[in-house]
């Protein structure tokens, strides 16, 4: 009987198994759009928690909030979205319905601080950083979109040319 070290054996050139020909779990190759909800999920949460959490400490940067629930309620609301954005992007799933929520809650959040946070003055300029971001991930879920409209119009290639 013939004895190899383990070097001898990893030497020997040796053709892939079924193992190795197996694609990559969802983890290693996770669309660009799970990406994005993970991203999207995970700001939507911290963002949306945190005035639940610590409601002082959020006046505290953002400017007073005569109606405490109100402040909660819609963090608690962001946070909803969130974590069904975490959850979908974690499954490697994000379903054309919840990305048009995530894409359209981002514009109307955006549209809100830059009009209440710029020529109205009523807010906070703070909610002016908030706006940048939200209209960032509205941009991306658009282009994301439209990356996923174009590549489903490309004609196949051939199979055997």
């Amino acid at each position: 009987m013939v004895q190899m070290t383990s070097g001898q054996a990893l030497a020997s050139p040796m053709p892939p198994g079924p193992r190795e020909l197996r694609p990559r779990p969802v983890r290693e190759r996770r669309p660009q759009r799970a990406k994005l909800a993970l991203a999207h999920g995970a700001y939507l949460v911290a963002a949306g928690l945190w005035p639940v959490l610590h409601l002082r400490s959020f006046a505290s940067v953002t400017g007073p909030k005569p109606e405490g629930w109100l402040t909660k309620g819609v963090g608690v609301c962001w946070a909803n979205l969130g974590a069904a954005l975490l959850a979908a992007g974690a499954r490697g799933k994000v379903a054309q319905e919840l990305r048009l929520a995530a894409g359209t809650t981002a514009l109307s959040f955006a549209a809100m601080d830059f009009w209440y946070a710029g020529p109205r003055r009523r807010i906070s300029p703070v909610y002016l950083v908030n706006g940048l971001v939200e209209l960032g991930f509205a941009a991306a879920w658009a282009a994301s979109e439209w990356r996923e409209r174009s590549a489903s119009r490309r004609r196949p290639e051939a199979a055997f040319a």
